[in-house]
């Protein structure tokens, strides 16, 4: 066990405590009454008096023995034994144990843990300076890797942590809409570097392959120290505050051209319906025929009571009947 390599846990066989409790409890007793029974028989001049003596020596030396080496572990705990400066062996069982009260202990909780990261600013696939923040859910699942591979593998954790957000931020858009829109005027960088944009998912939209790409990303990083990553999700996506405003208007300008093209179809197809029912014949009553001119003074005065902002008051031309 000594010479096993510390970049995996070796379970170490410890007793149970109970029994070493059970047996430490009786030494001390047998120490105290020797002692009393050796010093009567020492200052009676009795000739087993020294060996009574050296009994209760032993058996006080083996009691502290029995009692140094008992150890406690919650539920979800480690302890990473050491002796003399090599690696002895893990307790990775809960409950009371005894182990060679000569190794050190290193207790690693094996307790699932979330850490967020703080803020970080970062510049997306496009260009865009934007402000993202993630939460890692996490545990330990080899606790000598935890001890002995890395310094403190909770600021292991968070640096890496960080590491991975900034790694996955920087390889994706933040939305595809600026590189669905880059026109062939732009240079043929901007135009390949949109196209390849459009091809992975953007930190918007794609949360689900984003988060799996974190969960990926981070669990490679942090392998090394023991960890297993279970979830990564992000919680702060914004751009950046120099660029919000700016961004933020190319949004709202999106929306009232997404909402006028969808009135602009909706209005199309009314007066489509209006002056086809028109036209048709109904209930023996003959339709009203409009010519070319009839229906695009129609279209135009309807389009413009059902697109208009304001009140209109259009003056309707129905043609003649020829």
């Amino acid at each position: 066990m000594a010479g096993a390599s510390v970049t995996q846990d070796v379970p170490y066989r410890a007793l149970n405590g109970w029994l070493a409790l059970s047996i430490a409890i009786p030494c001390l007793v047998l120490a105290a009454l020797t002692f009393l029974g050796g010093g009567v028989l020492v200052l009676g001049r009795g000739s087993v008096g020294p060996a009574f003596l050296l009994v209760s020596v032993v058996a006080l030396v083996a009691g502290i023995v029995l009692l140094a080496g008992l150890i406690t572990l919650k539920p979800r705990q480690a302890a990473v034994l050491t002796l003399f400066g090599r690696y002895h062996g893990t307790i990775a069982r809960d409950g009371f144990w005894w182990r060679n009260p000569l190794t050190a202990v290193a207790r690693v909780s094996l307790a699932t843990e979330a850490q967020e990261t703080k803020i970080i600013t970062v510049n997306d696939l496009m260009g865009n300076p934007i402000t993202i923040a993630a939460a890692a859910i996490w545990r330990v699942q080899d606790a000598a890797r935890a001890t002995f591979d890395v310094g403190s593998y909770h600021d292991f954790v968070s640096l890496q942590a960080e590491a991975a957000l900034r790694n996955i931020a920087s390889t994706r858009p933040y939305d595809h809409e600026e590189a669905e829109n880059v026109g062939d005027e732009a240079g043929d960088a901007k135009r390949r570097l949109a196209e390849k944009a459009t091809r992975v998912a953007s930190l918007r939209a794609d949360r689900d392959a984003i988060h799996a790409d974190l969960i990926a990303e981070l669990g490679q990083r942090v392998a090394v120290a023991g960890v297993v990553v279970e979830d990564v999700r992000i919680t702060h996506l914004a751009y950046a505050p120099e660029i919000a405003g700016a961004m933020l208007k190319r949004q709202q300008a999106g929306a009232i051209i997404a909402a006028r093209r969808q009135i602009v179809e909706g209005a199309v197809a009314i007066v489509r319906d209006t002056i086809r029912r028109l036209e048709q014949p109904e209930d023996g009553h003959s339709g009203i025929l409009f010519d070319d001119q009839g229906r695009a003074s129609m279209a135009q005065n309807m389009l413009i009571m059902i697109v208009g902002d304001r009140e209109a008051t259009p003056v309707v031309s129905v043609g003649t009947k020829p």
